[in-house]
């Protein structure tokens, strides 16, 4: 099941988290005595877990399929890499802070001589640049909306940082990491990680395009529905296997170290070998797919995710969609067999926005066991739990499964909780990385 919160990835993220600090603690005598030396081993132990987490959050945007299942989906993947490097940085940001700290208690002016920048200590330098740029990349990624380009380029920045952030670790603690301190294992830990990190970077920075395993197709058609457009492509090789509901990272190019790759949702039926993806016209890639040109190549990675009605295996499903996000409803309602009842909510701001409901319609007269119910937030206000247990029956032991705007879902999810819906059978779709 998804959302579960105690997954083998998030315990590996605490175990990768702690090691540095029990290392520490077992090769060193820590003295307490004074707030002064405790503020020097917080500093301490947050820099060394800090970097540590920082290196695993690069390891893991890797994409690797191993990350489907340690942390139950692509998507739950991309949640925790959020998670992390928020994580990380806060504790990065603790370091510098509390060494000021220790060094204030001792003499206020000798916290000042830390903090005036010397250029007799470059690797001191380095560390608060780091530590400065870290907090303006954290800012753009978190919490300011941006094209996916500058999102990329944010990410390959941070991960940069890491690399000049090491050169402040080893130079500035290399009485503490060195052979004479007794800290080997933890030296070569921390080396590990950052080598490991740099060859995901590398891999993902430079060779990404070249040496992923890639889904080779060609794209048949491009059909308008509404204010959604729907690609349809054909496989000139063997077909990508996948399940209704999962993602998949669409590469027009087919050749060039550099070429991007965006996620979107398999809207097709798993029983063809034609692959589709319903796709909203937001932004410069999706109108570039909009206006691609019949026969021309197109490479797909994937599939991802967990958000199928094949892996839940519940009986009674009722599934919310708002907007763009019926795209991976599309593939289970297509694909839909008997074994399950679904009621599929199909929530759009007009009645014009849903523009697959006469199709869905039509899908759901020639299969009884699903119904359609369409909802107008501009007539009805914000689709709720309560409606949803108003309209809908035998909802004991219901999986519901939900995608839609981030607001939506949130919502949703704690009204269902309320509700008294245990959190393993709540499933929501979440793989967009800004």
């Amino acid at each position: 099941m998804r959302n579960r919160y105690t997954n083998f990835g998030w315990l590996v993220t605490v175990i990768v988290g702690i090691i540095p600090a029990l290392l520490w603690f077992t090769a060193t005598q820590m003295q307490w005595g004074s707030a002064s030396q405790i503020f020097d081993n917080i500093s301490r132990l947050a820099g060394l877990s800090g970097m540590a987490l920082f290196a695993w959050n690069v390891i893991l945007s890797a994409r690797l399929k191993i990350y489907n299942k340690l942390f139950m989906g692509l998507d739950n993947t991309y949640r925790a890499h959020h998670v992390i490097g928020s994580v990380a940085f806060i504790l990065l940001l603790i370091h510098p802070l509390a060494v000021t700290m220790s060094y204030f208690l001792v003499s206020p002016l000798s916290a000042y001589e830390f903090l005036l920048p010397n250029l007799s200590k470059p690797f001191l330098i380095i560390g608060w640049i780091t530590v400065f740029c870290m907090a303006f990349l954290m800012l753009v990624t978190l919490f300011i909306k941006v094209k996916y380009e500058l999102f990329v380029m944010a990410q390959r920045l941070l991960g940069l940082l890491l690399f000049v952030g090491s050169l402040h670790a080893v130079f500035i603690g290399s009485n503490d990491l060195g052979i004479n301190g007794g800290l080997v294992n933890l030296q070569a830990y921390i080396f590990v990680l950052i080598i490991l990190a740099g060859v995901v970077y590398g891999y993902r920075s430079i060779y990404h395009g070249n040496f992923s395993k890639y889904y080779d197709y060609v794209l048949d058609d491009v059909i308008s529905v509404g204010d959604v457009y729907e690609i349809r492509l054909s496989p000139s090789g063997n077909p990508m296997p996948y399940l209704p509901g999962q993602f998949a990272f669409i590469k027009i190019q087919a050749t060039g170290v550099l070429g991007q790759t965006h996620p979107f949702s398999i809207s097709s039926d798993t029983n063809v070998s034609q692959l589709s993806f319903g796709i909203k016209s937001l932004g410069d890639y999706t109108k570039l797919l909009a206006n691609a040109k019949k026969g021309i190549k197109i490479k797909i990675d994937g599939p991802y995710g967990t958000f199928s009605n094949k892996i839940v295996a519940n009986h009674r499903q009722i599934w919310v969609a708002s907007g763009i996000g019926i795209t991976p409803f599309l593939a289970m309602a297509k694909s839909l067999g008997g074994e399950q009842n679904v009621d599929l909510y199909y929530s759009t701001k007009t009645t014009q926005e849903a523009v697959y409901l006469p199709f869905l319609i039509n899908l759901a007269n020639r299969k009884i066991n699903l119904k359609i119910i369409p909802f107008n937030t501009s007539t009805q206000g914000f689709l709720t739990a309560d409606y949803i247990f108003n309209k809908s029956h035998q909802l004991s032991n219901a999986n519901f499964m939900i995608c839609g705007s981030p607001g939506m879902m949130a919502s949703l999810k704690l009204q269902l909780k309320n509700k008294g819906v245990i959190r393993k059978n709540i499933n929501t779709e979440e793989f967009n990385l800004t």
